[in-house]
This record gives structure tokens, sequence and C-alpha cells, in this order.
């Protein structure tokens, strides 16, 4: 299979060109970008229209805000009947018109790898996916190309950037914000006396700010369904703040029943633990 990936000097282009050259099928990868790259067993294109016209499969792994723009320029270059267009942007709500708007012929993949540029390949990794013209065609495409992935078929652009404005918008947000306040602390002295709660935290807050600031922006500004997610966490932690008393402990006895209903919170705790040991900690609180 001869693919191309767009994008090749950010991370998640990066881990797509390794992806496809460490495969045993034979895979000739060729990649763009307007950045430098490096990348083992991957042939630089000149430009975009040279990398994409040959592809049996076309990668387009470029910023949320470049999404649209990029498949445009692809689509047209691309000669192989029934070749593969995917995209991998966090934000399907300009992504998946663009892909609509692809010539017939091409096959318009819209996917959304959830694990980032650190995921080894041992472990099952789970991909999106949102239909675009013909959904059981280009299912079967996915798992083709992504064997052993575990696929998740979302119905439509706004389901999909609704809950993403909760797993990775809120998400990237509250740590973002943890971030911001570690960062003006004596992070030694708190590595030093914080027990594995602070330790799980402090590490999920550092990797989350390994991320480019490009996607992060995009994550918390661009989706346009995560400013409400935003405003509703805003409005918990002020509540929290400013509760008196005993309305303190009944609003968080309160929070905890409701998250016991949906969740098994002390199978959470154990697997904290868990993660704790794995990395070598002392499990000491």
């Amino acid at each position: 299979m001869q693919v191309a990936i767009i994008g090749a000097a950010g991370k998640m282009g990066t881990w797509f060109c390794g992806y496809f050259a460490r495969q045993s099928n034979n895979n000739e990868v060729s990649a763009f970008d307007v950045k430098p790259f490096e990348i083992k067993n991957v042939k630089n294109a000149r430009n975009i229209a040279d990398c994409v016209k040959n592809a049996d499969l076309v990668m387009v792994c470029v910023p949320v805000k470049h999404t649209p723009a990029v498949i445009k320029q692809c689509a047209k270059a691309m000669r192989k009947q029934g070749a593969l267009l995917a995209e991998i942007s966090s934000i399907k709500a300009k992504a998946l018109p663009a892909l609509k708007k692809t010539q017939k012929d091409i096959v318009a993949l819209c996917i959304h790898p959830m694990f980032g540029p650190g995921a080894g390949e041992k472990k099952q990794l789970k991909m999106l996916a949102v239909p675009v013209r013909n959904k059981e065609k280009e299912l079967g495409a996915i798992n083709n190309v992504f064997a052993g992935m575990s696929v998740k078929v979302l119905p439509d652009a706004r389901t999909h950037d609704r809950a993403i404005a909760a797993v990775l918008g809120l998400t990237y947000f509250s740590n973002v914000a943890f971030a911001g306040m570690l960062a003006r602390e004596d992070l030694a002295t708190l590595n030093e006396v914080g027990g594995t709660t602070f330790a799980i935290q402090s590490m999920l807050a550092q990797s989350v700010m390994t991320d480019e600031p490009e996607l992060i922006a995009a994550l918390i500004r661009d989706n346009p369904h995560a400013q409400r997610y935003m405003r509703q966490y805003m409005k918990e932690a002020g509540a929290l703040a400013s509760a008196k008393g005993s309305l303190l402990e009944a609003r968080l006895t309160k929070t905890k029943k409701r998250l016991q209903k949906q969740a098994d919170l002390d199978a959470s705790y154990r697997r904290m633990y868990g993660i704790i040991e794995l990395l070598g900690r002392p499990a000491a609180e």
C-alpha cells in the first residue's frame, strides 16, 4: 500500500508515519510538511500534490484550523480511484463537511485516534469514526487499515464534538489550570511531601502540557460545545469555594451519591494505587 502522510512533522503525523512504515506488508510511505522532518523509511515529498497523487491512503494530520483546506487540496490531487482519504482532527464540525464535498470516487474517512503520540502498538488502541457517505464501506476500510484497533462509531459530527468537549476539552481545561498553579509553586518541595493523589494529578497535568499549545487551544476554544462544559466547571468550582459550614459537606455528599450511581468509586481508588505501583512509587498517602 502506498501511504501519504500530510503533517509529518507533527506528533501524530510522525506516529502514523512510523506506524505504517513498521508494518510488514511492504508499505511505501511518503510524507509532507511545511516544517522540516526526517523519519526512518519515510520519503520526503516536495509538496502535497506529489505526496498524494499515487497514494492508496492519504492521512491528513494537520492542526484543526487547517484540516478543511488540506482535505480539499489533497482530494484535488489524488489520482487513484477508490483511494482512501482520512483526517484525524479532534473537532469534526468543519472537517466532516469538507470530506463530504470530496469527489465520490474517494473513500473519505472521518476518524479520531483516542491516543497520543506516546502510545505503543502492543495494546489495543481506540479509534473513533464518524460516517461520511457510506458507513459500512468506511468502517470496513478503517478496520482493514487499522487492524487490531478498537473502533467506536459515532453517528455525526455534533455527537462527536459534544463528547470530545467533555472527555478532552474539559479534561485539558482543568489540567491546564492545575498546571498553571503548579508552575507558580515550588514543585520540588510539593513532590517531596505529596502523596498518591497529588502524584497522579501532577503527572497528568504535566503530561497534558507536552501537547502543542495550538492543539490545547483548539480543544478548549474551537470546539463549539467546550464553552458550556467550562462554564459548568467554573460554576461548580465557585460553589465549592464559597460553600460555608455544613453546606460544603452536604454538597460533597450529594456529588458523591450522584457519581456512585454511574461509577465504582472504590474500584477507581484501587486502580489509582495500581498505577502508582506500576510506576514504582511508594504507595504512601
